[in-house]
């Protein structure tokens, strides 16, 4: 499951279909783990570590894109491919709890 979906995305555009790249892989999560150990720093404004682990994540989901040789570059679409770049057949749903 997965190749399927995702090339259907290639089809109406969504994704483009990309050899995909060891190199820019590795360098994508060099980046991405760089940035998680920055998001810890205390020192710096929340905001900004927020940004910094958000970006973060975000490198960790493109690099699973582009690990099966694909590419987008709408945000929202790399966290949505998740559920197939990580073979598996659930999303998870976040739970919203207001007191």
């Amino acid at each position: 499951m997965g190749k399927q979906e995702l090339d259907n995305l290639v089809k109406i555009g969504t994704l483009k279909a990309e050899v995909a790249s060891r190199k820019e892989f590795d360098g994508i999560l060099t980046s991405a783990r760089r940035a998680l150990v920055d998001a810890q720093n205390e020192s710096i404004e929340t905001d900004s570590q927020f940004d910094l682990a958000y970006g973060a994540a975000h490198r960790f989901a493109l690099a699973a894109l582009r690990q099966h040789g694909y590419r987008s570059e709408n945000r929202i679409t790399v966290f949505q491919t998740l559920v197939h770049t990580l073979g598996t057949d659930n999303a998870a749903t976040p739970t919203y709890r207001f007191s």
